[in-house]
């Protein structure tokens, strides 16, 4: 069976922050659905996060729902 797959570049100031949201983000992805794998990780100044699924339409809104909470992370960050 094939798996879509996307994967997703966030880029910050400093590690410090780019750790930060990794962590969190990491911590949305123990709420993804069942048979979906999201993974999270920093490389330096940048977070990856990599979804699969076999279905487009599920990446798909995972996809948006990772966004939605890199969104409201950094917002908070600069609070």
């Amino acid at each position: 069976m094939r798996r879509a797959r996307a994967e997703l570049v966030f880029s910050y100031r400093d590690e410090k922050e780019a750790e930060l949201v990794a962590q969190l983000l990491e911590l949305d992805n123990r709420a993804a659905p069942r048979g979906i794998k999201v993974t999270t990780r920093r490389l330096g100044k940048e977070v990856l996060t990599v979804a699969e699924h076999s279905s487009a339409g599920t990446l798909f809104a995972t996809v948006d729902d990772i966004l939605f909470c890199e969104k409201i992370i950094d917002e908070v960050m600069r609070l």
